[in-house]
């Protein structure tokens, strides 16, 4: 047992925290040894730190303080101030003792070639004439001549000269030349989705493995904007700028727009349809999936922000026409990136992850890939920020406060592992997708806003769409609707007047063409294939050839997605003429806590099933609620005495909805799945009123004479409706 004791003192123009463990022996009898203790600088001048970091005789229980200093101190001085303070203290100590110049002079050697090899980006051209004097003192002393310290001094100021005065490199050539005509955003189709999450990763990487981690620093990014600031942080600028481009090339392609301008109205448009974007939709999810079995989190997030923007959430057309797998994907990439706990989901994925080494025993994520990582750097932004503004730099005595660096220091440092983790990676750079790339012209923020109301005028009377999409998420109450609109990112809302022309609602297609347009594909990377006998993706006259070719072959028996399962809201607010009177987020009617959504099966035989999403109000009775089904799968309402409503409840039980009840009261709250089915005709032998329906739609055997004549109408009502 110990017992602990910690002070602090002050000496030389330094405060440092001195610890004291008196440990105690197991034999009360024993003496007791003498105390152990320790210290660590807490804060001090900048002389003063300068002095403790050339100390030789530094404490092993403070051997980070080199580091520290050198990671941080960028933050309250600058490096030629630092140099100048080295050189001032090594011409000191000239006329002392040769053993304790010697002793000094090894450290500052040491010191000075750590701080070369860990951050090179320091010794500029504005530190030459401070080299100047340290080459100076090591020639006056025999150092730079191969003498004393192992003759480390010669190897030093060559080293130091040659970074000082660099030769010019030659960078490559660009791929896309200033004069080159724009690239197409739609483009992004003829790509497959793991060759453009690869060359993404590339450029990540690159930008990730150039980044100097001291330019995070809340002292330092957290004051980018202020008048003389522009210059700083440029490797820290080029990740942000990389991360918005994937961004605008995401809004820009599902828009189907190009800028031409910075003017709103200098926007080049293609026309597409809600299926187009859908398939847009479903590439750039499947993009962000093959990124994270990358571990690229960069372009992760940089998809699912842009996703999530409301430029592009609010397009509930487009959405309702993406598939439930890419939803789902969606979904779970957006739990990733949740605000809640300070990002404590993406921090912990990032540190499990991160801490893979190749002969570890974890077991990693079902896909994984290998190679390296690319952490989402607005996380560590972030945390420097706040530790920016939580602590003080300086104490009230004018000290600089150290304590702040060391925690500065520990998420440096963990940016430093992960960009040993980066080199990890061995992927090739494509030209065509570089240099597509590099063609794009995203949108500015007001091109965009007016591009989005153009393609889906606001209307005055719409509910906010939940801000994030989850496809497989029950609402149960209007108010829980109203509460998940909030999300990661601050949005504006786009509820204005619109300020394109008003587009006249579309025609509802015939079944099996909408259920055509709901087919699932094998994979979004066939969609590729399935365009190159189509017209050219930069003929905008005919948009058609962004859909599935009608002469694809003809999916297995399965479940069709659902074209109203892109938002929770969709049933309530994307039907069109087809809406219910009780749907409408503007009509009159009961309250907000009076309202639920229902996700309705309808069996469509050979065809396999379609969900829909309904808004059941108190008001709404099953009749009305099974005609609103109908109409949302093209189906003739004045046929819906012939179905029934059946609640699917837990166990394989069901729960059969009398016609004459009134759907919200009469449901079981805790489940919201429903069945829509014809009614079932009751047999010969079970005619009396207490019989239940029959096992099998089959006509009865006897007294079947009147059950006939409604068969053949039924069948030539749905076969009107089918063809």
């Amino acid at each position: 047992m110990a017992s602990v004791s910690v002070w602090d003192e002050e000496e030389d123009g330094a405060i440092f925290a001195v610890t004291s463990r008196q440990y105690r022996p197991r034999d009360p009898m024993a003496p007791s040894p003498p105390p152990r203790s320790s210290r660590r600088l807490r804060a001090g001048t900048l002389e003063a730190l300068v002095r403790y970091l050339l100390d030789a005789c530094m404490p092993e229980a403070d051997m980070n303080f080199t580091a520290t200093f050198l990671a941080t101190h960028r933050a309250f001085t600058s490096t030629p101030t630092v140099l100048g303070l080295v050189a001032d203290r090594l011409e000191a100590l000239e006329c002392l003792p040769t053993d304790q110049l010697e002793r000094t002079t090894g450290v500052a050697i040491s010191v000075l070639s750590t701080w070369l090899a860990s951050h090179p980006e320091d010794f500029g051209s504005e530190v030459k004439g401070q080299l100047d004097r340290l080459e100076r003192f090591l020639l006056r002393t025999g150092y730079a001549a191969g003498e004393g310290v192992g003759g480390c001094g010669a190897d030093l100021i060559r080293n130091l000269r040659s970074r000082v005065d660099p030769q010019t490199p030659d960078f490559p050539k660009p791929l896309a030349l200033p004069g080159d005509p724009p690239a197409d955003p739609t483009d992004v189709l003829v790509f497959l989705a793991d060759h453009l999450a690869e060359q993404l990763t590339l450029l990540d990487a690159e930008l990730f493995l150039n980044l100097v981690p001291s330019q995070c620093l809340g002292g330092l990014w957290g004051h980018r904007d202020r008048p003389g600031h522009s210059h700083l942080c440029p490797s820290v600028r080029a990740t942000v700028t990389q991360f918005n481009k994937v961004a605008g090339a995401v809004v820009s392609s599902v828009l189907g727009a190009t800028s031409t301008g910075e003017g709103p109205g200098e926007v080049t448009v293609r026309p597409l349809r809600p299926p187009q974007r859908a398939r847009l939709l479903e590439k750039w999810i499947r993009v962000a999936e093959e990124c994270r079995l990358l571990r690229n989190f960069s372009s992760v997030y940089a998809v699912v922000s842009a996703l999530q923007s409301s430029p592009i959430h609010r397009l509930r057309a487009a959405w309702g026409e993406a598939a439930r797998d890419s939803l789902r994907v969606f979904s779970s990439l957006c739990q990733i990136f949740s605000e809640e706990d300070n990002y404590s989901q993406s921090r912990e994925l990032l540190l499990q992850e991160g801490n893979l080494e190749p002969n570890s025993k974890k077991v990693p994520r079902p896909g994984f890939r290998g190679g390296g990582v690319v952490p989402y750097l607005g996380t560590f932004l972030k945390d420097l920020v706040m530790l920016d503004a939580a602590s003080k730099d300086e104490l009230e005595n004018g000290y600089i406060n150290f304590d702040k660096r060391r925690k500065e220091f520990t998420v440096l440092s963990e940016l430093r592992r992960l960009q040993d983790e980066c080199r990890g990676y061995e992927l090739r750079p494509d030209p065509d997708i570089q240099q597509w790339l590099q063609g794009l012209r995203p949108l500015t923020e007001a091109q965009s806003h007016r591009v989005s109301c153009e393609v889906e005028p606001p209307g005055t009377g719409d509910s906010p769409a939940p801000r994030v999409l989850r496809p497989t998420l029950v609402i149960s109450q209007w108010t829980e609707v109203l509460s998940s609109v909030g999300g990661p990112t601050h949005l504006v809302s786009w509820d204005q007047p619109s300020m394109g022309s008003e587009e006249a609602p579309e025609t509802p297609a015939p079944l099996l063409t909408r259920l055509a347009q709901h087919v699932k594909w094998p994979s979004v990377s066939s969609l590729d294939s399935a365009l190159e006998g189509s017209p050219s993706l930069h003929s905008p006259a005919d948009p058609r050839h962004l859909s599935p070719p009608a002469s694809s072959p003809r999916p297995g028996r399965g479940h069709r997605r659902s074209a109203s399962c892109g938002s929770p809201l969709s049933g309530a607010t994307g039907e069109g003429p087809s809406r219910g009177t009780g749907s409408g987020a503007g009509a009159s009617g009961p309250g907000a806590s009076d309202c639920r959504i229902i996700r309705v099966q309808m069996e469509l035989g050979e065809d396999g099933s379609v969900y829909k999403s309904i808004l059941v109000t108190s008001q709404d009775k099953a009749p009305s609620v099974i005609s609103r089904v109908l109409k949302k799968n093209n189906r003739d309402s004045e046929v819906a005495s012939d179905f029934e409503l059946v609640q699917l409840l837990p166990g394989e039980r069901e729960l059969t909805i009398p016609a004459s009840a009134n759907v919200f009261y009469a449901m079981d709250g805790t489940c919201k799945d429903f069945l829509l089915r014809q009614r079932r005709r009751p047999s010969a032998s079970m005619q009396s009123p207490a019989s239940g329906p029959a096992a099998s739609g089959t006509p009865p055997s006897e007294g079947g004479g009147g059950s006939f004549p409604r068969i053949k109408a039924t069948g030539r009502k749905i076969a009107r409706a089918l063809f």
